[in-house]
């Protein structure tokens, strides 16, 4: 299982985003976006799955827009983010 942060400018798109994920059975936690990614402050669902495509297409025909799909890596104690989609 791979971990993946999800970026929305909003907590209201980031709820809802979680609220059509919960619909089709797909756990997260709703957390502040980290620093490092947005600028601007905003949220993030975070996933663990191994079918990523899945939860980008549930969000897709959800008409939810994000600002960004990205990997979580950990290397050395540092915590990297690639983004993914």
């Amino acid at each position: 299982m791979k971990d993946y942060v999800i970026a929305f400018s909003s907590f209201y798109k980031a709820a809802y985003a979680q609220e059509k994920l919960q619909d089709q059975r797909v756990r997260s936690s709703l957390k502040k976006t980290p620093p490092k990614l947005l600028k601007s402050c905003g949220y993030a669902l975070y996933v663990r799955t191994n079918q990523i495509q899945q939860v980008i297409d549930i969000l897709q025909k959800s008409n939810i827009n994000d600002s960004g799909v990205y990997e979580i890596q950990e290397q050395n104690n540092q915590i990297d983010y690639i983004r993914v989609s």
